[in-house]
């Protein structure tokens, strides 16, 4: 709606004028002129078709008509200045459309004279939109980028404690096997050579067959409650060496604790004073110390070696290596890989279990629920600080397994409850957390196995209470 003043026949007025209504018109801004009492003298198509009037109803509209009530006070303000006189170079405002929706816009104003006198302003404003919408995506994106980061970052000191824990898990019983491995050829030479002299002394079968028993220790007769005595245990290394002494053997400060050990007694000895030749209970009892030392480190070993095939078991089935992304899985297993993962820091926490090991199998998602079982664990294991009882309990729930891991820490205050999977809200102190574990835990639960997950707290006790759809096979 362009106003029409063309009352002359100057012929290059009137081009000039033609031009001007053809800029207006086909201008991609939203232009208005307003007069003083609020009254439209003409806005143009791009204005019409923006806002969604036509220019008939224009006509019975004023400027505060089309403005969004957010927008209202701001524009009054800005059309008393304009009125004194001032120009506004750079105005943002919200135009509100026939419908009702907000349309942000930015421009300018100015005013136009007559004799002095201000009869209207000029406004040119253009759809910002499109802009605040691509504004608000960046935005968007930066805050997934920094919360993608944060996730990561998060994620990376979870696996640097694990890797320490297991790192230190693995460390022990390699050390063992070490210590244990690194003596065996000493033993055996030890061992070899006693035996060819008691052999070149002519050691008779029934005296092999006495020190073999001995060294297995099928005639051990101390109990194990006072082998575990250091009083009892220091009492008969001195009265073993002291029998030893009067026997003429010599080392006898190393024989005593070794033969004790074993639960070998100064009786025992006696029979094999007896059995061997004259002058070879020396050889024949290091050959029984040489023969148990080789016993227990084959032990160690074979203990040691047990522990690090059952972490390194633990930890293929705790990342689901050589497994595909989606299993079938009994959630028990998982649970018991989590806790042997988490070993290093239960060494002083009660475990309870309650099992229902008939439960149905569960649809899981790479190890992601091995992550929801570690997050849960390792909060109860920080609420007690590192010394209380952990219960984790399973159970049938209709169609669904339900999971429980409760501990008997101080509780979750209640104004903090129903906030902890919250992402970036933690109650732990700076350093130890960014607030986005339990909120992992409830995007594995939820979105990628169609779960549910509570907390219920009180001092003394929280329960996280996890349940699973079980996993429904065609009949």
């Amino acid at each position: 709606m362009l106003a029409d003043s063309t009352s002359h026949n100057d012929p290059h007025l009137i081009e000039s004028e033609a031009r001007y209504r053809a800029v207006i018109e086909n201008a991609s801004d939203m232009i208005q002129s307003v007069l003083p009492d609020g009254r439209f003298e003409f806005v143009n198509p791009s204005w019409l078709n923006k806002l969604g009037y036509t220019a008939e109803e224009v006509e019975n509209l004023i400027i505060w008509d089309v403005i969004h009530p957010s927008s209202l006070d701001h524009c009054q303000t800005m059309f008393g200045i304009v009125m004194d006189g001032n120009v506004l170079p750079d105005v943002e405002l919200v135009f509100k459309t026939k419908a009702g929706d907000p349309l942000p816009a930015k421009g300018s104003v100015t005013i136009r004279e007559i004799n002095g006198q201000i009869v209207a302003t000029h406004a040119f404003f253009r759809d910002i939109s499109e802009l605040i919408r691509a504004q608000e995506l960046e935005e968007r994106n930066r805050e997934l980028e920094r919360e993608s980061m944060a996730r990561y970052l998060e994620k990376m000191a979870a696996l640097g404690k694990l890797a320490a824990g297991l790192a230190h898990e693995l460390n022990n019983p390699a050390a063992a096997v070490r210590r244990a491995s690194a003596g065996l050829d000493e033993g055996i030479s030890s061992r070899d050579a006693s035996l060819a002299e008691l052999v070149t002394n002519g050691l008779s079968a029934d005296a092999w067959r006495l020190l073999a028993s001995l060294a297995t220790g099928q005639q051990r007769t101390s109990s194990s409650d006072d082998h575990d005595d250091p009083l009892v245990v220091s009492a008969r290394e001195e009265e073993l060496e002291d029998w030893l002494t009067n026997q003429g053997v010599t080392d006898c400060w190393d024989l005593a604790p070794e033969l004790v050990s074993a639960g070998i007694t100064c009786s025992q000895l006696e029979a094999v004073a007896a059995q061997v030749p004259t002058g070879t209970l020396g050889p024949a009892l290091k050959c029984v110390s040489s023969s148990i030392a080789l016993r227990d480190a084959a032990n160690v070993i074979d203990r040691g070696t047990q522990r690090i095939s059952d972490l390194v078991s633990a930890i293929k089935a705790y990342s689901y290596m050589d497994r595909g992304l989606e299993q079938v899985a009994d959630i028990h297993e998982g649970i018991e890989n989590t806790l042997i993962i988490l070993a290093h820091r239960l060494r002083d926490v009660t475990i309870r279990r309650e099992f229902d090991r008939d439960l149905p199998p569960v649809r899981t998602m790479g190890s992601g629920l091995n992550q929801v079982w570690t997050n849960i664990l390792d909060n109860a294991i920080d609420a007690t600080d590192g010394h209380g009882v952990v219960s984790i309990r399973t159970y049938r729930d209709g169609d669904r397994a339900a999971i429980e891991i409760a501990d008997n820490g101080p509780g979750i205050p209640p104004e903090l409850l129903t906030r902890i999977f919250e992402p970036f809200f933690t109650t732990k102190s700076q350093g130890n957390g960014v607030g986005l574990g339990l909120e992992s835990v409830w995007h594995i639960v939820t979105d990628e196995h169609h779960g549910t997950i509570e907390v219920e707290s009180e001092p003394g006790k929280t329960v996280f209470r996890v349940r699973l759809p079980f996993e429904h096979t065609a009949e």
